[in-house]
């Protein structure tokens, strides 16, 4: 009998050494792995990478607008009457025996050519417009580089959570058959009078609780690894994926809280397009001001003008130099300043409002790492207290001068030790890695 209860006593010390072969994953993945496969296949990232790409392309077509306009056009005319082909002109009566009745008239009529318009003075509309596509290009370029670290840091989260929870399943497994033992201890020792039926219950009772314990383990570790595999961009693996421990104490940041702060203020990529989105409301001020100013056009065309009459087709070309100068329009433009007025005052109330909300993320990133620490060495001494609990308490009832209820409760004690010990560990790295992340000092911080 001894035996058998020392096989338990094995069993428990070992408890969250065990790793049961059902529970392991069957795709080996590492942080880095992970990390890469995010990179290059997760779906929101993949949609700023591309949004950048399109901004950059849209800076181009502004910047396009200063060469003007090429047209190929071409008109066919039916008119009641004859018309002439092409407007008058000297070289027309140059044989002036032919009289006005010898002139190109047709009721139909093609004309087709090239014209070209090249804006000079387009009230802002060049100028203001290539600053704003730059500034459109830089604020979702660095939004894309902040969807890169946030991605990053969520993997990294993701994955310590999902480590988490596999610890905590592979110690409850193990609590739960290292119970099990117990309760077929407990029923050889009811069969021949060495225990009361109702401790060998107590027994069967938290078996029962161990047993509902796995199973919401089991559900959350299908949740961590549903969540991690959709920030790779995949679908879960059919046997989940195999995750290796990150084993080691993080060093903790040196930075004062000054520092972090002043960092976090002047790297964020999402306060740097935020501010660029001040400057773009900014600039649309000027061009709703500019509005008030002339325009001036050069227009160049190249016609054929052919019709049934004619022997041989007459060719024309015409250079125009075209300014307007806006006088009325209803007050819009006015209204369109007051506009430009409202949304500048808007954008830096969004600035401030972000700049307070990072200043808070560095706090609140600050205090998470505090925290963690404690959770971390309150973990540590949990574990090592809980399994010499466990120890004593299971020779004390071995030798008969222990309580059922008190080795079940240091059973249960050295289970949340061990699920404290790597929750504190993970979190402390994890707000090691979220201070990294809002100070903008880690997108690649390990």
């Amino acid at each position: 009998m001894r035996r058998i209860c020392r096989l338990a006593a094995g069993t428990a010390l070992l408890a969250t050494l065990v790793v049961a072969p059902a529970a392991r994953a069957a795709e080996p993945l590492s942080l880095a792995q992970a990390e890469q496969k995010a990179l290059a296949a997760n779906p929101s990232l993949q949609a700023a990478k591309l949004e950048a790409v399109a901004a950059k392309k849209r800076t181009g077509e502004v910047f396009g607008r200063h060469f003007g306009e090429l047209d190929l056009v071409g008109v066919y005319n039916h008119f009641e009457r004859d018309r002439i082909v092409v407007p008058m002109a000297k070289e027309l009566f140059v044989i002036p025996a032919l009289g006005m009745s010898q002139l190109p008239w047709d009721r139909n009529q093609v004309h087709y050519g090239l014209t070209w318009q090249v804006p000079l003075l387009a009230a802002g509309g060049l100028h203001e417009g290539d600053r704003i596509a730059r500034l459109s290009q830089s604020a979702t370029e660095h939004l894309a580089l902040f969807s890169r670290d946030q991605i990053l840091y969520n993997v990294r989260a993701s994955y310590r959570n999902a480590l988490i929870v596999r610890h905590a399943l592979e110690a409850g497994q193990a609590y739960q058959k290292a119970l099990e033992k117990d309760e077929a201890d407990a029923q050889l020792r009811v069969k021949i009078g060495a225990m009361a039926p109702v401790d060998a219950a107590k027994v069967t009772y938290a078996l029962r609780g161990a047993e509902a314990q796995v199973a919401e383990f089991s559900a959350q570790s299908q949740t961590a690894q549903a969540y991690l595999a959709a920030l790779l961009g995949e679908e879960p693996p059919a046997g989940g994926f195999e995750l290796s421990d990150i084993p080691g104490e993080p060093p903790a940041p040196a930075a004062s809280a000054e520092d972090n702060t002043k960092a976090a203020l002047a790297g964020r990529g999402d306060l740097m397009a935020t501010r660029e989105g001040t400057a773009i409301v900014e600039h649309k001020k000027h061009l709703a001001l500019e509005a008030f100013s002339p325009q001036l056009v050069l227009q160049g065309t190249y016609l054929r003008n052919d019709a049934p009459s004619l022997k041989d087709p007459i060719y024309t070309r015409e250079w125009a130099l075209m300014m307007k100068i806006p006088l009325f329009t209803g007050l819009s433009r006015i209204y369109a300043v007051q506009e430009a007025d409202a949304n500048l005052l808007a954008a830096r109330q969004r600035e401030k409002a972000k700049e307070l909300e990072v200043a808070t993320q560095v706090a609140d990133a600050e205090g998470r790492l505090d925290s963690a620490k404690a959770l971390y060495q309150a973990g540590q001494a949990q574990r090592g207290l809980g399994q010499e609990v466990a120890r004593v308490e299971h020779l004390k009832l071995e030798q008969g001068a222990g309580k059922m209820e008190d080795y079940l409760a240091a059973r249960g004690q050295e289970l949340a030790g061990e699920t404290s010990y790597w929750r504190g560990l993970y979190a402390y790295q994890g707000a090691v890695d979220y201070l990294a992340f809002v100070t903008a000092r880690g997108g690649d911080h390990e």
